[in-house]
């Protein structure tokens, strides 16, 4: 085998073809100093091997780090930086404007958290319930392993409409995916529309604004680079082993499927690799 990519680990840039083509970035905190992108369609039925140089660096500052949180921060960074807050996760904690809380970066706020955001429904091991920036679509439905996807409300901020995700999955609207069934193969969506339009019923009853129109409220369908849906899914785990890889048999939501496990590269954003394929 030889060398095809190396570089920081981020999660993979997609692109919503048929199928999805999924592409190694570099996640360097440096952009000019980055490593051009590497399409990994091409190498699926053929051996791929990550091989983990035992560097790790924050994917904000570029720091070394024994280990990462959240999505590839060092430790102070998760304590700093606003794309590391609780708010990221829980929209509804947002505390913008709090006096004795304030947000930590108000220009991330403005260029991000005070954009308009959809709801939506997807299935990705069963239906569900997310929200997403306008301009991540489709992109996070495609992170997420979704095969379908419908909008269904966009509503002006991100807390707004993360008080009503909450809302809805307090009342018992699944808002999570159960990632090892999702790596089984694909869902029957029968029940896609049929929740879509509880929700919507749901948000009617609640007077909420934005909802979409019957005719935005389309359909959108993923075929994902499977060739062969694992029958028991085993991870893989660069810390307990610094070569991951296999037979490429398929790339769903950020995962790579081998024949010998499955590894999510978002995991481990900030992790330098070398890529070698056959």
């Amino acid at each position: 085998m030889n060398i095809v990519w190396n570089g920081t680990l981020k999660k993979m840039r997609v692109e919503a073809a048929d199928p999805v083509r999924y592409h190694l970035t570099d996640g360097w905190f440096e952009k000019d100093k980055r490593v051009a992108d590497h399409l990994l369609n091409p190498h699926l039925g053929s051996a791929l091997e990550l091989r983990f140089t035992g560097e790790i660096n924050c994917i904000a500052c570029g720091q070394k780090t024994k280990k990462t949180f959240g999505q590839g921060f060092c430790f102070p960074c998760t304590r700093s930086r606003a794309e590391a807050d609780i708010c990221i996760v829980k929209p509804e904690l947002c505390h913008h404007g709090e006096k004795d809380n304030p947000c930590r970066d108000e220009s991330f706020a403005q260029e991000v958290c005070f954009h308009p955001h959809y709801l939506y429904c997807s299935l990705t091991s069963g239906v569900k319930i997310g929200i997403t920036r306008k301009v991540n679509i489709p992109s996070r439905w495609i992170d997420q392993g979704a095969v379908a996807a419908v909008p269904l409300a966009l509503l002006p901020s991100r807390r707004a409409v993360g008080e009503v995700e909450k809302r809805l999955s307090n009342e018992g609207f699944k808002d999570k995916t159960h990632w090892t069934r999702m790596l089984k193969g694909n869902p029957e969506d029968r029940d896609l529309m049929e929740v879509a339009e509880q929700v919507v019923s749901r948000l009617e009853e609640w007077g909420t604004e934005g909802i979409l129109s019957p005719l935005e409220r389309l359909e959108h369908r993923f075929e994902y680079p499977v060739l062969e849906w694992p029958e028991k899914v085993t991870s893989l785990n660069l810390d307990k082993n610094p070569v991951a890889g296999g037979i490429l048999k398929g790339i769903k939501a950020q995962y790579l499927i081998f024949d010998s496990g499955v590894i999510n590269l978002r995991k481990y954003s900030g992790y330098r690799v070398e890529v070698w394929g056959g």
